[in-house]
C-alpha cells in the first residue's frame, strides 16, 4: 500500500514563511504506519507527507519520482530491511536525512544507524513529546543543509564528435541522467592536486568532482565541444575544463576549491566512517595525499585539537550513544568505537564524561 501526493522540493504550506521539507513513510505494520502520521501536526513542524508505504520494496522503487528530503523507515521489515533501504537510498536521493523509527533496541542495529549517520533513533511506542523535539532538531539541521547548498540550474550539453569513445559517452549519459560522475583533468597529477575540488551541484541531484592539472581530461583533448556550465561559460576543448569551472563557481558567489577548513572536514568525514578501524595520521596522509606536518598543522590551526584527538572525541561521542540506544557491554561498545583496550577504554571514557560506561549507562 502506498499513497503519494507529488510537489515540489520545499513547498510552502499556509504559513508562507515555513519552508515544508517532503517527508515519506515507510512501516510493513499499517497500524504503525497510521500512528507515525498522526502523532503530529507535520506542517507544523516543517514537514510534508508526500508518501506512505508498507511495502519498503515499493518504496525504494518510488525515491526517484517522489525525491523526499526526509525518509521515516522502521528497520524490520520483509522486503527489504530498514538498513539495506537506507543504502540503496542514498544512491537515488544522496542529499535525503533518515530517520529510524524501530520498536528493537539492538546493539547492531544502533551500530549500522550510526555507520549510516542516520539522523535520528525514535523508539516505539513513540512519545509526543520526543516525536516533537526530534523535529525540530531535524528541520533547525535541514535547514543549515540549505544555507550551504547551491544549485547550477541552467547546464547545456552539447557534444559533437564523440560516439566513438565510451569514455566522454558515459560522461555525457550521466549529466542527462543526473547521476555521479567524476571528470579528472589528469590521471597522472592527482596526487599532486591534493584536495583541490570544487563540488559542482547540477540538476540537485549530480555531483562533478574536477580535479585541476594538465589539460587532457581522461586524455580526450578536442573531444568535447559546447559544453556549458553555469549560464555563460562554454568550453570549447577539454583544456579549458578546470578554469571554466572556476568561473562557473565564482559566479554563483562562492570559490569551491577546498580551503583548509573544508579539507579539515573531509578528514573529519573519513574518521567518522572509520570509527571501527586502527586509523592512523599515515592512513589520513595516504588517503588524502597530504604530508603528515600539513595535517598536523590543519588541525591545529582549524580544530585545535589533534587528528587523533578528533578521532578519539569521535569515538567517545559515539560510545555515549551506543549506551544510551542500547544496554550493551562494555566491551562491545568499545570494540564497536576502535578500543581494543576496555581499561583503556574506560579510563578515557570516565575522563570525558566523569562517570565509567556503566555508570553513565544507569543514568538513562
Amino acid at each position: 500500500m502506498h499513497t503519494f501526493v507529488q510537489k515540489k522540493r520545499g513547498v510552502y504550506g499556509m504559513d508562507t514563511s515555513k519552508k515544508l521539507y517532503r517527508a515519506i513513510f515507510i512501516d510493513d505494520e499499517i497500524w504503525a504506519l497510521r500512528g507515525l502520521q498522526g502523532i503530529v501536526d507535520w506542517k507544523e513542524f516543517g514537514f510534508d507527507n508526500i508518501g506512505s508505504f508498507t511495502d519498503s520494496r515499493e518504496a525504494l522503487e518510488a525515491l526517484p519520482e517522489l525525491k523526499p528530503d526526509v525518509v521515516f523507515t522502521d528497520i524490520r521489515m520483509p522486503e527489504i530491511d530498514g538498513m539495506t533501504l537506507i543504502e540503496r537510498a542514498r544512491d537515488i536521493v544522496p542529499d535525503a536525512v533518515f530517520v529510524i523509527v524501530s520498536a528493537y533496541r539492538d546493539f547492531e542495529i544502533a551500530k549500522q544507524a550510526l555507520k549510516n549517520q542516520v539522523s535520528d533513533y525514535l523508539i516505539k511506542p513513540l512519545d509526543k513529546a520526543e516525536v516533537r523535539q526530534s523535529l525540530t532538531a531535524l528541520y533547525e539541521k535541514l535547514q543549515a543543509a540549505d544555507k550551504d547548498s547551491f544549485a547550477i540550474t541552467d547546464v547545456d550539453l552539447l557534444s559533437e564528435d564523440v560516439a566513438d569513445n565510451a569514455d566522454v559517452t558515459r560522461f555525457v549519459s550521466g549529466l542527462l541522467a543526473g547521476g555521479p560522475i567524476r571528470i579528472l583533468t589528469s590521471e597522472a597529477d592527482i596526487s599532486g592536486c591534493g584536495l583541490n575540488i570544487i563540488p559542482v551541484r547540477i540538476r540537485g541531484m549530480l555531483y562533478s568532482y574536477i580535479i585541476t592539472g594538465r589539460t587532457n581530461a581522461f586524455y580526450l583533448e578536442d573531444r568535447v565541444k559546447g559544453i556549458r556550465i553555469g549560464v555563460s561559460t562554454e568550453m570549447t576543448d577539454c583544456g579549458d575544463l578546470s578554469v571554466k569551472a572556476r568561473e562557473a563557481v565564482k559566479s554563483f558567489n562562492g570559490c569551491f576549491f577546498y580551503s583548509d577548513n573544508e579539507q579539515t572536514a573531509k578528514i573529519q568525514d573519513y574518521l567518522y566512517d572509520n570509527l571501527d578501524k586502527k586509523i592512523t595520521v599515515e592512513d589520513v596522509c595516504s588517503k588524502f595525499f597530504l604530508s603528515k606536518s600539513y595535517v598536523f598543522e590543519l588541525f591545529r590551526e582549524n580544530a585545535e585539537v589533534s587528528a587523533m584527538g578528533f578521532l578519539k572525541k569521535v569515538r567517545l561521542c559515539h560510545a555515549a550513544d551506543l549506551l544510551k540506544l542500547q544496554k550493551s557491554s562494555v566491551s562491545q561498545v568499545a570494540s564497536a568505537v576502535g578500543f581494543d583496550d576496555v581499561g583503556y577504554f574506560i579510563k578515557t571514557f570516565k575522563s570525558k564524561y566523569g562517570c565509567t560506561p556503566e555508570q553513565y549507562s544507569a543514568k538513562i
